[in-house]
């Protein structure tokens, strides 16, 4: 084998090592180690590798392409978080409910210290806002002030449920009981609401977990024109001690959702920004919770993150166990740096059995 193939090998069976990683990465509590979740964070990547290595192998040495291949088959679990390859159900049967959950990052897309480029703005956002008025439910998470008069003109006739901390669950039918699942912060929150629908009650969460913050930060480290590496490793180390802090943070707050899902006597639906991948702790602990809608229905490369960081699949929709996915969509769209998730669901009529947590 030439030096420059046993490189290439040896580059192969690193991505390879590093891909077994981050199949590890939803089974193992960051309580006990943080660091293989950071490979979670770039499975998408490790994927598009493997298949370049493959092509590459394919024309140099086929059988070394095997590597890559078998790395694959054995994470297809995981491709499927990533890829989906499924078709919407070409009917209903039973009742149905359309859920949106879209994190608006406070509708900043109409910022504009001229007013009157402000106003216009406005307008526009509000008008692609009105292209989803007849959604039934929607989960929506970063809203501030700005944006929480903007949803209050464009949804005049849902119920609407906030409480100052970003999340909101907007309703096109009563919420006949609600609350939060406090995580003793100001600008993460998951509210809950029970909404009486088609003569059954579904319990619907909104959340947004903690942010990783370094996305300006790996941007400035990635533009510095002249690299002093002890600026640059001790910048390196910032940014992995804040994505480690910030990642115990979000698996604490799974957990008391889970813990809040668990109690409740109605079938349930949760959105939100989750601000991980398919591959990580936060992820598995929901996906006990309910069936994600991407996985049942999507179709196609599932990315909902449109900033910096490319790639990454953080907002989701988790139906019951008892509902059924009857289609998704991923709403591409500039008014943020996340795209809208869409989904309907369905599930059997059954008679309402009222009961309180």
């Amino acid at each position: 084998m030439k030096l420059f193939d046993r490189t290439i090998f040896l580059i192969n069976f690193g991505v390879i090592l590093a891909t077994f990683l981050a199949y590890l990465a939803p089974n193992i509590d960051p309580e006990l180690t943080w660091t293989i979740a950071f490979f979670g964070l770039f499975y998408p990547v490790l994927l598009i590798f493997n298949v370049l290595f493959i092509v590459y192998w394919l024309f140099k040495k086929p059988k070394y392409s095997i590597a890559s291949i078998l790395c694959i088959i054995l994470g297809w679990n995981q491709v499927k978080g990533f890829i989906s390859f499924n078709a919407q159900k070409p009917e209903t049967q039973g009742e149905t409910v359309s859920v949106i959950t879209y994190n608006i990052s406070n509708a900043y897309f109409g910022y504009d210290k001229n007013k009157k480029n402000r106003d216009k703005k406005k307008e526009t956002f509000m008008e692609f806002l009105e292209n989803y008025k007849e959604t039934e439910i929607f989960c929506i998470q970063e809203v501030g002030d700005y944006a929480y008069d903007i949803l209050k003109k464009t949804f005049p006739d849902h119920h609407l449920y906030y409480k100052e901390k970003g999340a909101v669950i907007l309703s096109k039918y009563p919420i006949i009981k609600k609350g939060e699942v406090d995580f003793g912060t100001k600008t993460n929150s998951c509210l809950w609401g029970d909404i009486k629908i088609h003569g059954d009650t579904l319990r619907v969460y909104s959340f947004h977990l903690q942010s990783n913050q370094i996305s300006a930060d790996t941007e400035k480290l990635a533009n510095q024109r002249e690299i002093n590496q002890k600026q640059a490793w001790y910048d390196i180390k910032g940014i992995l001690r804040k994505f480690r802090n910030k990642h115990l943070h979000r698996s604490r707050q799974a957990e008391k959702i889970a813990a809040h899902v668990k109690k409740s006597p109605h079938k349930i639906i949760l959105g939100g920004d989750l601000n991980d991948p398919p591959q990580s702790y936060t992820y598995q602990v929901f996906s006990t919770l309910g069936n994600d809608a991407f996985r049942e229905r999507g179709s196609g490369i599932g990315t909902t993150y449109a900033g910096r960081i490319p790639l990454l699949r953080i907002d989701y929709i988790f139906a019951d166990k008892a509902l059924e996915v009857a289609s998704y969509e991923l709403i591409k769209d500039h008014f943020s740096d996340h795209y809208a998730v869409s989904a309907t669901l369905e599930w059997p009529i059954i008679e309402d059995i009222d009961s309180e947590q």
